[in-house]
Parts: C-alpha cells; structure tokens; sequence
C-alpha cells in the first residue's frame, strides 16, 4: 500500500522449500510501516542463526512480528534446533486485494491456529485511507473456546510512550518531524505494555527498540480494531478518533 510518502507491505506468502522455509520466519499477516520521514513499524530483521540459536529462534518467532500470537504458539511450529525448517501449518490466503484512488484494502488469513485442539483462524483487514492518510486494522479471531490473543507492534528504535489521555493508546515521541499514534478502538478487556526488544539492520548487529503488545483472553469470535495514524502536528487522540469513527463506520457498513 503506497501513496506519496505512506507506505505499508504486508506478509501474505506461502513458506518457501515445499513448504517447509529455509530463511523463512513466523510472519503471516505482518506488516511494516513508513509514513512521511521514517520508519515506524519494522521487522526485527535476523540477528545471527547458527551462532548462537535461541537469538536465532528469537528472531523468527511469531511474537517477533507485527501479527497476533494465540496461546503463546507459534503459526509454524518449529524445532529450536533446526534453524533452516519450520512445519508447514500457517498456509496464507488473500481474500481480496483491492486498489481504488482514494483507498486500499487487503483482507487475507492463515491457517497456522487451526491445529489447535481448539482451533482458531487468524483473518487480518487493513484498509488504508489515501486521503486521510492513516491505516485500520482489524483483526478478527474465529473459531472454538477461550484464549489468550497477544497483538505485536514492533517500532523502529524510537521513544514509544502511552497517551496522556488514552492509557491503551500510545504514540512515539521523535524530536522532529513525524510520530506515529497507535489507537485500539476495540478496548474492552484488553491491557497493553511496552517492553523491551530488538532491531537487526545487519546480520550480527543489533539495536535495543520498542514492542508495543496488546493482551485479551477472550471467547471467539473477537477481534483487535487498531488505528495507526501518523501525526505531523499536535493532535490529540479525541480529534484522530472523530476523523477515524465515520470511516470505520463506512467501510464496517
């Protein structure tokens, strides 16, 4: 998805090798996030594999990419040991792809839960508002029982910090130009907390950055309906919410 300076890629592709990756990491339905001056939401990148395998492990997690993790599983399985091979259980599908003058949307999923004894579908819908210039994203969970969703957002190595106004909503605090403001609209039952994390720009490198996870244990059918919304001059979340409701209110219609 890409207008002027917004730009936003998803991850909706089957494992490489029969299935079964080499390289390939746990990022179906992830996404990365560049609005105007900088990147925002990033894929941690790999920081070493053989030398050491639980960095290399760490790296290719599900919960090391910008998707929800249900259960604390990963969308493949795979072997801690055997950093070249993954199961082939997240298998993607894009519903629709849709490019307009004023709007994209992409609405796909994956399989990677349905194994569960329980089992759940992971369906991801991002429709991004060229003319507003600002993303939705909603994240709907199908499928059998309770359990516990974990949405991840990783930043690029930014100061993240909560909004003043909004405990659940959080926004970056550059010192020029750009920030970026991440809004839940779907808060109910859900807790969020900034932990500590990792970026790899290089194979061996790595820089200290910020994950921003939301939480809710939760029956299905439920969903996560988040906001991304850049800001290049003081906007509080009041005002985004007023700009954001109709459009989401348009596009769920």
């Amino acid at each position: 998805m890409r207008h002027n300076d917004l730009y936003l890629i998803t991850s909706a592709m089957p494992n490489g090798k029969d299935g079964h990756g080499s390289h390939t990491h746990n990022d179906k339905l992830s996404f990365e996030l560049y609005a105007h001056d900088k990147s925002f939401i990033v894929d941690p990148g790999n920081y070493v594999y053989t030398a050491d395998y639980r960095w290399g492990n760490l790296f290719r997690s599900t919960a090391y990419h910008n998707t929800v993790v249900v259960d604390g599983e990963e969308q493949n399985r795979f072997d801690e040991r055997n950093l070249f091979w993954i199961e082939h259980d997240a298998i993607p599908q894009v519903n629709h792809w849709v490019v307009e003058e004023e709007y994209d949307l992409f609405d796909g999923k994956h399989t990677g839960y349905e194994r569960l004894i329980e089992p759940v579908t992971h369906r991801r819908q991002i429709y991004f508002n060229k003319l507003g210039g600002f993303w939705i994203i909603r994240d709907l969970l199908t499928g059998i029982g309770e359990h516990v969703f974990e949405l991840y957002f990783h930043f690029a190595p930014l100061e993240v910090a909560f909004d003043e106004k909004m405990p659940l909503a959080v926004r970056t605090r550059c010192s020029r130009g750009t920030d970026l403001a991440v809004i839940p609209l779907r808060t109910e039952g859900v807790s969020v907390d900034i932990k500590r994390g990792w970026v790899s720009y290089s194979y061996g490198t790595r820089a200290e950055a910020p994950i921003v996870r939301y939480t809710k244990t939760a029956e299905v059918p439920t969903e996560f309906i988040t906001v991304l919304f850049p800001v290049r001059q003081p906007t509080s979340v009041e005002e985004i919410r007023k700009i954001v409701t109709p459009v989401l209110n348009s596009i769920s219609g």
